[in-house]
């Protein structure tokens, strides 16, 4: 079922209650209404008639039945019937077409309870008074039938029914013309949507005013659309890339094999040949290394193992492991002021990816540092870690600081004078945003560079 006829649907039923209710409200106090007027006639009817057969000297129950026959009510078929205490008839009057409604010991015992009551009998309404007078308790019960109340409640159960179905009705069709409004919007935006494929990501859903709920979702759109583009163009710049750096030295193997197998070859020479192809293999095995790391970091965090991790031991391994990597590597590390609490040592995350992300900063530093010395302290605020990784080198110029952190791209400073991939910064960056940090950098572009990796503490994660 289609969205505009689920809301007509769901407006017309919620509608419809409302005025079921009121219509049930409206009948239901117009019939106690009914009610309590009929037994107000019936009231004053019975003490008018007790009053005139006790306290009137000089009547007696013929005249008095007189006197009701020639009384006019707007009541039909009326009678009034009085008892002693002793629960003996004294007095009785029907209308000529009926009987007197009376009562038996079971009504009798009734008033003991209650005074006044009143009860059905056939299309008759009965009033039953327990009245007081000259110290002697009588019970007077009188009745009626209400013609003309049960006519006006007739009639307003039909303008009530009548309304409840033209109001379902009206409802229906205003919801009907209400929802069209409604999802004509949404189909507006649906259309504009499914123009929009990877080959046009650049367009984007014209906003209208007013800033409401669907000026929101358009706008969500918007931005969806704006990282669906960009995720798209990277990913094409790193496939392009990717093919270009795993290329190379699959075409230098292979080219260098197919020399070699021309002719008979010295030891030497083949010795020479085996040589480069290992360091061609070498640098593929390391940049499939890096590729994997980076698509293993592209996803999210669900199916990791993640643990806290202390971020002072994890950096302590630094200084060994780049000077592993090169003798010349210097790791200077500043961890004071330490913090007296624990828990703010403490990152949430996968120690091994922390520390990839963290070490390819730390590397990248070493290389291009005049000294090869970085310097990597440690600070501490409310609920974050800061890691400032810190280098004497060349720096990077203000053009180029946006690009640094993108697959495969390099500064004209690392190209002329490191070898690389260009994936290590890009690699922590992702790392970093997986662990919901941030990398800032800051470089003047000749007096070294500063790069900020900041991660939420685990309490904060």
């Amino acid at each position: 079922m289609k969205l505009k006829y689920r809301i007509t649907l769901l407006f017309t039923l919620v509608v419809s209650i409302i005025l079921l209710l009121l219509c049930l409200a409206v009948y239901y106090a117009s019939e106690v209404r009914r009610q309590n007027v009929l037994d107000k006639k019936l009231r004053n009817r019975a003490l008018t008639t007790v009053n005139r057969l006790l306290t009137i000297k000089g009547i007696n129950n013929d005249l008095l039945r007189r006197i009701d026959e020639s009384t006019f009510v707007t009541i039909y078929d009326k009678s009034v019937v009085v008892y002693n205490e002793l629960q003996q008839e004294i007095y009785a009057y029907a209308d000529s077409n009926i009987a007197a409604v009376k009562i038996g010991s079971a009504g009798f015992k009734k008033l003991l309870i209650d005074d006044e009551y009143s009860f059905e009998q056939g299309e008759s309404h009965a009033l039953v008074i327990s009245y007081q007078i000259y110290r002697k308790r009588y019970t007077v019960v009188s009745a009626a039938y209400d013609m003309d109340g049960l006519e006006r409640i007739s009639e307003l159960k039909s303008i009530l029914l009548v309304s409840f179905i033209s109001g379902i009705l009206l409802t229906f069709i205003s919801g009907l013309l209400f929802s069209y409004n409604i999802v004509a919007a949404i189909k507006k935006i649906a259309d504009e949507v499914k123009e929009i494929s990877s080959k046009n990501l650049s367009r984007r859903i014209v906003l209208h005013e007013p800033k409401d709920e669907l000026y929101e979702l358009s706008d969500t759109f918007n931005e969806l659309l704006a990282r669906l583009e960009e995720s798209f163009r990277m990913q094409r710049h790193f496939i392009s890339n990717a093919s270009h750096e795993l290329s190379t030295p699959l075409t230098s193997v292979l080219s260098q094999l197919e020399v070699t197998m021309q002719r008979e070859r010295s030891k030497d020479e083949y010795k020479s040949v085996l040589f480069s192809v290992y360091e061609d293999v070498k640098n593929l095995n390391q940049l499939t290394r890096s590729l994997l790391e980076i698509a293993k970091a592209s996803g999210s965090a669900d199916g990791m193992k993640l643990a806290p991790v202390r971020m002072d031991e994890l950096l302590m391994k630094l200084p060994s492991d780049l000077r592993g990597i090169d003798q010349r590597y210097l790791v200077n590390m500043d961890f004071m002021p330490f913090p007296d609490d624990e828990k703010t040592l403490l990152v949430f995350g996968n120690p091994d990816l922390l520390y990839i992300a963290v070490k390819n900063v730390v590397l990248n530093a070493c290389k291009y540092a005049a000294d090869h010395t970085a310097s990597v302290r440690l600070l501490f605020s409310e609920g974050l870690i800061d890691i400032l990784v810190t280098d004497n080198g060349p720096g990077i110029r203000a053009e180029e600081q946006e690009l640094i952190f993108q697959p495969f791209y390099r500064s004209a400073v690392s190209r002329d004078k490191q070898k690389g991939f260009g994936l290590g910064l890009s690699l922590a960056l992702r790392i970093t945003k997986l662990h919901k940090g941030e990398i800032k950098l800051a470089s003047t572009g000749n007096t070294g560079t500063c790069i900020s990796i900041r991660f939420p503490i685990a309490g904060k994660f």
